[in-house]
């Protein structure tokens, strides 16, 4: 069963689209709901439309796109001005260069003393 914001293609306006649900009234008492093409509103009763399957381009899943300045250790932020900690050049968060190097993943949090215990009133 197709839901809402599902991705499919639509037979009657022959383009890709969502689909959106649409409540059906009467008067002020709801008596439904079905699902209607985003782009054309048409509205599928019992027919099921036919979904599109999600594709990821090849390009998004390299990992090699990711390695761009905000994700790497020397990246320095500040409200002013995005700089690089080890050529010293003026950055954007998005640039790539060949001295990328991963940001280390942060240390667990200590555990916390105080677990298990009641609090106290003091």
């Amino acid at each position: 069963m197709a839901t809402g914001g599902q991705k499919i293609f639509c037979p009657y306006c022959q383009q890709e689209s969502a689909l959106k649900p649409v409540k059906k009234y009467d008067g002020f008492t709801l008596v439904g709901e079905t699902l209607a093409c985003g782009f054309c509103g048409h509205e599928f009763a019992d027919e099921e439309p036919e979904a599109v399957a999600e594709w990821v381009p090849d390009w998004a899943r390299d990992e090699s796109v990711r390695r761009v300045c905000y994700r790497c250790r020397h990246y320095v932020k500040n409200p002013f001005v995005q700089r690089c900690g080890q050529s010293g050049r003026d950055v954007e968060a998005l640039h790539t260069c060949s001295s990328f190097s991963p940001r280390p993943t942060p240390p667990p949090p200590p555990p916390d003393p105080n677990r298990g215990k009641p609090p106290s009133i003091f």
